[in-house]
C-alpha cells in the first residue's frame, strides 16, 4: 500500500507485518528522508531514516548509514537521540530512532532572531546538556558534524544531539566498523574546524569543540565567526563578559593545541563564569565526624546469596552473566540523602555553598541532594560514619532475595517510580511508596541516579574476582558506577540490574546517593 505526501509517493507501511505506519515526512535531503512513524507493536511514535533508493548501491553511503546505527547504539546518554534498530526491508535500509517532538536549533534561531533575547547565561544553559552529551560520546567517537540542524529542542524542554553518520571511532573504543571511504566530502563547512576543512585525517574531539564554539557564538551574535579574525561576541551582545569572550575564543582557536581538550573543562569554566546554581564547595583535607546517624532511616540487609545481573529480560551485555553471589550483612539508608541533610554537613564543616542552594533547602528540604560529585558523596558518607554502597550491595537492596526485575516485582508499573519525565523533576525521597523494594528502600528506581563505590568496568561481571563474596571493582578509575535511573531517563533503567556510569568529578542535577554504614 502506498500513499502520497508532499507529492512524493512512499510506502504506507515499513517492516514485517506492517509494523511501522508512516505518518508524515519530517525532513528530506540528498541522501534520503526522515519520517515520523507509529510502531504498532510497541505502540509508540518513532523517527525512521532511510537511504534514497538511487543511493542503495553506493557502498560509501551505505557504510555511512550503518556507521550511524553502530555508533548511536553505543552512546546511551539521555541527551543523545538513540538509534533503536536497523531494518533492511524491500531492498532498502532504515534506521529506527527515538522520536522527539520539537524543532532543531537551526529553526529555533530563525524563529528567535533578536539578540537582546539571547542572554549569554540562558544560551549556555540551553546547550549545556549537549556539552555533557559530547563528553560522554567522546569516550567512543568524534561526531564531526556538529551543527544546529543536528541539535533538537524537544517540546518536553530537553535538548538532544543526533546524527552520528560521519562519526570517527576513537582508538580503543568498542565500536568496530567505521566508514572506510575517506575521499568523500563530509561535514558542514560553516561548522568545520580549520583542520577538518583542510582534510586532516587524524582529527580528534577538539574538532567537535570548535563546532560547539561556533554554535554558542552564533546563538549570542546571530552570525558565524570568521576562522581568522574573530570579532568578540561582546561586540554584538552586551551580556557577554570579557571572561566569557576569552572562553569562547579558546573554543574557536585556529590551532587544535590552543583549544579546550575536553568538554568537561568547558563546563567547569562556564559554570564558574555563570555560577550556574551549582554547589560551590571548598576543598578540605579533613572533616569532623560528628554526623548524627538516625538508625530509623537505615535497614539491615541480611547476609546471604542473591542473583546479581540480568537474565533473559535484558540483552545488555554489561549486565551479564546473571550469577549467584554472597554478601555479608550490611545496613543501607532507606532513602537517598536529602538537601537538608547535606546542608547540615556543609554547615558542620564550615564549607561554602550558594545562596541558591540554601533557598532550595528551604523549599525542597526532603528532595534528594543533587549536583554532588562522587568525591563529595564519599566525603559526606565519611562524615556520617559510612561509605557508598558497592554495586552489589545496591542491587541486592533493590531487587531483594526474590530477585525481582524491579524493586516492587517483575512487571513495570509506570506509577511506581518517577521516570521518563512523568513529573519532569525530582520529588521528595519518601514519595512513590508503592515502588519500595522488598527490604523497604525507597526510590531505587527513578527520581535520581545514585553513586556507587565501584569503578565502572563493562565486563566486570565476567571476571573471576566478580565471583568472590562481597565483590567490589576498585581500579582508581575516574569512571564510577551510578544506579537506579532518574526522573528523565528511559524506563529500562528502572530495572534493578541496570548499570550506568559517570565521571567521578561530574556534578549533575540527576545524580545523588545513599549510604551504607561501616561496621
Amino acid at each position: 500500500m502506498k500513499m502520497k505526501m508532499k507529492s512524493i509517493e512512499i510506502d504506507r507501511y515499513i517492516g514485517e507485518n506492517n509494523r511501522f505506519r508512516i505518518e508524515e515526512i519530517l525532513g528530506e535531503g540528498g541522501m534520503g528522508k526522515v519520517f515520523k512513524a507509529y510502531d504498532t507493536q510497541l505502540q509508540e511514535y518513532v523517527a525512521i531514516k532511510n537511504i534514497s533508493k538511487k543511493l542503495n548501491s553506493n557502498r560509501a553511503v551505505v557504510n555511512m548509514f550503518l556507521n550511524e546505527a553502530k555508533t548511536s547504539l553505543q552512546i546511551t546518554h539521555k541527551n543523545v537521540i538513540r538509534v533503536r534498530d536497523i531494518l533492511f526491508f524491500k531492498d532498502s535500509y532504515y534506521l529506527i530512532m527515538q522520536f522527539i517532538d520539537g524543532i532543531d536549533l537551526k529553526n529555533w534561531m530563525r524563529i528567535n532572531p533578536k539578540i537582546e533575547l539571547r542572554d549569554a547565561k540562558k544560551m549556555y544553559k540551553l546547550i549545556r546538556p549537549i556539552f555533557e552529551a559530547l563528553e560522554h560520546a567522546h569516550r567512543y567517537t568524534i561526531h564531526r558534524d556538529i551543527k544546529p540542524a543536528n541539535i533538537m529542542l524537544g517540546k518536553d524542554g530537553n535538548i538532544y544531539l543526533m546524527d552520528f553518520g560521519i562519526a570517527t571511532v576513537i582508538k580503543g573504543s568498542k565500536i568496530n566498523d567505521v566508514i572506510k571511504e575517506r575521499n568523500m566530502t563530509v561535514g558542514t563547512p560553516s561548522y568545520m574546524s580549520p583542520e577538518q576543512e583542510r582534510g586532516v585525517r587524524d582529527i580528534d574531539k577538539r574538532t567537535d569543540i570548535y563546532a560547539m564554539g561556533v554554535i554558542y557564538y552564533e546563538l549570542l551574535t546571530n552570525q558565524k565567526p570568521s576562522k581568522k579574525d574573530i570579532k568578540l561576541a561582546s561586540y554584538f551582545n552586551e551580556t557577554v563578559t570579557p571572561e566569557l569572550d576569552s572562553l569562547i575564543l579558546r573554543m574557536l582557536a585556529f590551532n587544535p593545541e590552543d583549544r579546550y581538550e575536553n568538554c568537561i573543562d568547558i563546563i567547569e569554566d562556564m559554570d564558574r563564569v555563570f555560577n550556574g546554581g551549582k554547589l560551590y564547595i571548598k576543598k578540605i583535607e579533613t572533616i569532623n565526624r560528628n554526623g548524627k546517624i538516625n538508625r530509623e532511616n537505615f535497614i539491615t540487609i541480611p547476609a546471604g546469596y542473591f542473583y546479581r545481573g540480568s537474565g533473559v529480560e535484558s540483552k545488555i551485555e554489561v549486565e551479564k552473566p546473571r550469577r549467584k553471589i554472597y554478601l555479608d550483612s550490611y545496613s543501607i539508608s532507606i532513602y537517598p540523602v536529602t538537601n537538608i541533610e547535606y546542608l547540615s554537613f556543609l554547615k558542620s564543616n564550615n564549607m561554602n555553598y550558594s545562596e541558591e542552594f540554601e533557598n532550595i533547602c528551604n523549599t525542597k528540604p526532603n528532595h534528594p541532594i543533587i549536583d554532588v560529585s562522587w568525591d563529595d558523596a564519599l566525603l559526606y558518607c565519611d562524615w556520617i560514619g559510612g561509605t557508598l554502597p558497592t554495586e552489589a550491595q545496591w542491587e541486592k537492596a533493590s531487587k531483594g532475595s526474590k530477585n525481582r526485575i524491579y524493586p516492587w516485582g517483575n512487571s513495570f508499573e509506570p506509577l511506581y517510580c518517577n521516570i521518563e519525565n512523568i513529573i519532569g523533576e525530582s520529588v521528595a525521597v519518601n514519595s512513590f511508596k508503592e515502588g519500595i523494594s522488598q527490604y523497604g528502600c525507597y526510590q531505587m528506581s527513578g527520581n535520581v541516579w545514585e553513586w556507587c563505590l565501584d569503578d565502572f568496568i563493562d565486563d566486570f561481571y565476567k571476571k573471576r574476582e566478580s565471583k568472590n563474596p562481597n565483590p567490589v571493582a576498585l581500579t582508581n578509575s575516574d569512571i564510577k558506577v551510578i544506579r537506579g535511573g532518574s526522573y528523565d531517563f528511559v524506563k529500562s533503567s528502572a530495572r534493578s540490574s541496570y548499570r550506568y556510569y559517570s565521571k567521578k568529578n561530574h556534578k549533575d542535577n540527576t545524580i545523588g546517593f545513599r549510604i551504607v554504614l561501616k561496621n
